[in-house]
């Protein structure tokens, strides 16, 4: 409830809300008890892997869903995945299968158009990326709390407003093609210049706010929760054993409260002055 609360104050959409509930329930695969989750996890990157080796598609999805359960695996309880560098990491995996799975779903949903639905409000990508949504969170959720959460995510986007659409999706292929040629060191001509116009375009930085930062939310709030309880937190493992504990909880809520304000207050100058 924590993460939906603060992802509800800075992005107050569908996909970026579930996707914060998702980043708040990944930490604790570290845990005996996920580690059927995990083996999951791990035969299902096998198969992706494999049947996009095989389709000759971006296979390095099905390598990132075999890299993730390894490194719950390995981590000790509250050890490396409640740690900064490890929501970090993790963030940084899980926002890059997001991306190259919507990039690889539009495409095949475009060419079962028997409804013309991407001619409407609700273009295919969204339409991937709802179907990413829902699958990283039966693979993630409780059990209890799954049938609940597809049914509001799937009214969320029924009445998600038009402009968003419009403007949150239009820039996927660009933004994969700079991950994937990064990753495999497959640059393309003039790839400098390409990537300095990458980094400058505010455009990019939109989809690392409604994908990335909710992702990284979530995990930061299950940080918070977990610095409360007397066990507390290794914030900086593997670097270091220090324990963090309501301090650094308060300390964050502070900084998070802060920069809410910040953001509208800047939002209603910006309206004011526009």
């Amino acid at each position: 409830m924590f993460a939906l609360f603060l992802a509800f104050l800075f992005f107050p959409n569908p996909i970026s809300i579930a996707i914060a509930l998702i980043g708040a329930n990944l930490p604790d695969f570290d845990h005996d008890i996920k580690k059927i989750n995990l083996y999951k996890m791990e035969i299902i990157g096998l198969l992706f892997f494999i049947i996009l080796y095989i389709a000759k598609l971006p296979y390095f999805i099905g390598i990132i869903l075999c890299i993730l359960p390894i490194i719950f695996y390995y981590s000790n309880h509250r050890g490396f995945t409640h740690s900064l560098l490890g929501i970090i990491i993790l963030s940084i995996l899980i926002f890059c299968v997001v991306v190259m799975a919507v990039n690889i779903l539009s495409p095949f949903l475009n060419s079962f158009d028997l409804m013309n639905m991407g001619n409407g409000i609700f273009p295919f990508n969204l339409l991937a990326m709802s179907l990413i949504v829902i699958i990283l969170a039966v693979l993630t959720l409780n059990k209890k709390i799954i049938a609940p959460f597809l049914l509001l995510f799937l009214l969320g986007m029924l009445f998600l407003p038009e402009g968003f659409l419009r403007f949150l999706l239009p820039f996927y292929n660009d933004i994969y093609r700079y991950i994937y040629s990064i990753v495999f060191l497959n640059y393309l001509n003039n790839v400098y210049f390409d990537y300095l116009q990458f980094i400058f375009n505010y455009k990019y930085y939109m989809i690392a706010i409604f994908i990335f930062l909710p992702l990284f939310l979530g995990f930061f709030s299950h940080l918070i929760l977990d610095a409360l309880t007397p066990a507390g937190i290794k914030l900086f493992a593997p670097f270091s054993s220090k324990k963090f504990h309501k301090k650094f909880a308060l300390l964050s809520l502070v900084l998070i409260s802060i920069l809410f304000f910040t953001i509208l207050a800047i939002l209603n100058w910006n309206l004011i002055f526009a």
